[in-house]
């Protein structure tokens, strides 16, 4: 029988078993070396949770700091552009007032062209009659041989005649001088338009650069604008009427307001919370929407015959718009044969709805002051000044804009 040695195998069962612990040795110092160092007491672990709770503090502060320098930047923006605002429709007025008196003074002017051209030739003979009276007096046509009722006839005529050619000159003296005075006033009025125009101009970029840096400032504060804007595009959607959008609109608000009132009660708990809604500015002094002409007044028959529920009004051309009081933007859009429309709510249940905008310059959520620009009128059509739609509900019910603006006055 053969022999089968064990030695062989054993000793290389205990070579692979010394390799196995070798690593194992190796597994445990690399890991024991990796783990951080636990703190060696309580009051280690306590410091070093205080540190980072005092970071996340300074963080917050700078973050909050930050947050009130852009608010400051914005408050003052705003404030800026009310005051542009108020310059811009200063001149548009001055230019309204401008665009009529020339109007004015082109009719006056070519009536007095039409009427002297029509008298141009008993003008021709009042100069040759003037003429021969000044190489002949009337003492030497009385004085001249001839029958003496000849003579007198002669007088009684240049009686008559003599007053008559002399009113004659002074009317024409009269026409001639209103028409100078017309074209030279012509000419004053065109140097303003010229000179108020290119004011606007200067005033309209301005503006454009205003709104610019709130829409950026505003943005850059209300992150949840978005949100916003899609949730009142499906309110809008599902809206049969102005009347049912302010109503919905105002629903949403309520349901706005019960949300912000459940974070306040978990922020009391210590809890993070978006920021609440920005609260209503000042009513401020009532104002109309844009400079202009009211063509059709609240209650009066609107184009189809119906009372008119607002007031419609004739602007100038790219007029700016702006808000009639301080409130708070709750849509920004088109809206059902509307066209683009911008709907405020104010304080106590008041909604002002701005409809026929050319260019929209707000957001939904946005708090604007009063009389702050927040859109453009439409361009000439057809030779036709845009209008304006201005409509002021209180508690949903359309009112009469100048007696409210009376109470504020």
């Amino acid at each position: 029988m053969q022999v089968i040695s064990y030695k062989p195998l054993v000793a290389k069962s205990l070579r692979w078993l010394l390799i196995l612990v070798t690593c194992n040795l190796q597994l445990a110092t690399f890991s024991i070396a990796s783990t951080p160092p636990l703190p060696q007491n309580k009051n280690e672990a306590i410091g070093t949770l205080n540190e980072k709770l005092e970071a996340e503090e300074k963080r917050k502060e700078a973050l909050a700091e930050k947050m009130k320098a852009l608010q400051g930047d914005l408050d003052s923006t705003r404030e800026e552009l009310v005051r542009v605002g108020k310059s811009m429709r200063r001149n548009e007025d001055t230019l309204q007032t401008l665009e009529n008196r020339i109007t004015e003074l082109e009719t006056k002017r070519k009536e007095l062209q039409e009427t002297l051209q029509s008298d141009r030739a008993s003008i021709s003979r009042l100069i040759l009659a003037l003429q021969r009276l000044r190489r002949l007096p009337p003492e030497a046509i009385i004085a001249r041989p001839g029958a003496p009722l000849e003579t007198a006839q002669s007088a009684m005529l240049l009686q008559e005649i003599i007053p008559a050619l002399n009113n004659h000159a002074k009317d024409l003296q009269k026409n001639l001088a209103e028409l100078a005075s017309i074209s030279d006033e012509l000419q004053n009025k065109r140097e303003k338009v010229l000179n108020t125009t290119e004011e606007l101009q200067d005033e309209q970029q301005m503006l454009s650069g205003l709104l610019e840096k709130r829409e950026k400032l505003y943005t850059s504060t209300h992150s949840d604008y978005k949100q916003r804007e899609k949730a009142v595009k499906e309110i809008s959607a599902q809206a049969k009427n102005l009347q049912d959008l302010v109503a919905k609109l105002e629903e949403d608000r309520k349901r706005a307001e019960a949300r912000e009132a459940a974070n306040r009660a978990l922020q009391a708990q210590g809890m993070s919370v978006p920021p609440p809604t920005v609260d209503f500015p000042k009513t401020g002094e009532g104002q109309l929407p844009v400079s202009g002409i009211i063509t059709i007044g609240y209650n009066q028959p609107d184009d189809f015959g119906a009372p008119s529920q607002g007031i419609t009004i004739t602007g100038r051309p790219g007029a700016v718009v702006v808000a009639p009081m301080g409130g708070i933007v709750r849509f920004a859009g088109p809206f059902k044969g509307h066209g683009k429309m911008v709907i405020l709510e104010h304080k106590k249940g008041y909604h002002s709805l701005i409809a026929g905008l050319e260019k929209i310059d707000t957001v939904v959520g946005q708090s604007l002051k009063a009389g702050e620009p927040l859109g453009l009128m439409k361009e000439a059509q057809d030779k036709l000044r845009p209008r304006l739609y201005y409509e002021l509900r209180h508690n949903g019910k359309p009112v009469n804009p100048s007696q409210k603006f009376a109470e504020l006055g």
